[in-house]
């Protein structure tokens, strides 16, 4: 009887290398794509935030005869000090001057529901934050405001300092930066690098 000889073929070095050559690009692909994804789902994210808060601040406009007005408060460059101050007026807690308004005066809220992220700042961090029935008053201590999918306030600013009309709302945007709009534009400087993943609800003056 003859037995046949069966022999285990092994892998060489090269077929090994080109294997995990393959698989760390699969991998590279995965992760990227995923990345990919993820982004896109924070912009869609920012893009609904901006749009649920100009349709607020539409109906606010149409209800207290203006929008609420950053250059009431002390310290309007700060953009957390303006974020507050957007939720509370939209809110009804202050008027669009900023006063307070005592609890049996006030109107509806103008908030979008439950569709907002809201954040604070925690030492060098903004953090999610969910806030008490206390905390909304105007006195409370607490600054807190509408927080982008990248963790950074969305910036609010009633009258605009760059001379045009409306209102400027916007993210920032995955890297967190934009350019100062707080001198008159006499005309449409070339818009930034800094600018190019800015979220806007309508294009500033230097878009």
């Amino acid at each position: 009887m003859n037995y046949r000889r069966h022999t285990a073929a092994g892998f060489t070095l090269v077929e090994l290398l080109v294997v995990i050559v393959i698989i760390g690009i699969l991998a590279g692909i995965t992760f990227t794509g995923a990345d990919y994804l993820l982004g896109a789902q924070d912009e869609k994210q920012a893009k609904s935030h901006v749009e649920a808060l100009s349709l607020a601040l539409e109906q606010y406009k149409s209800e207290m005869g203006g929008y609420p007005r950053t250059d009431s408060i002390s310290n309007e460059e700060d953009i957390y000090k303006c974020g507050e101050f957007l939720l509370l007026a939209l809110n009804g807690v202050v008027d669009r001057d900023g006063e307070s308004i005592i609890a049996d005066e006030r109107r509806k809220s103008f908030l979008p529901g439950d569709s907002l992220v809201l954040g604070k700042q925690e030492g060098k961090r903004n953090e999610i934050f969910t806030p008490e029935e206390s905390d909304w008053e105007s006195n409370s201590g607490e600054t807190f405001f509408a927080m982008d999918p990248w963790n950074e306030p969305y910036i609010y600013q009633f009258p605009r300092k760059d001379g045009h009309k409306g209102y400027l709302l916007f993210s920032k945007g995955p890297d967190g930066l934009s350019s100062v709009f707080n001198q008159e534009l006499t005309s449409t400087p070339p818009k930034e690098i800094i600018d190019e993943d800015n979220i806007p609800a309508s294009e500033p003056g230097k878009w």
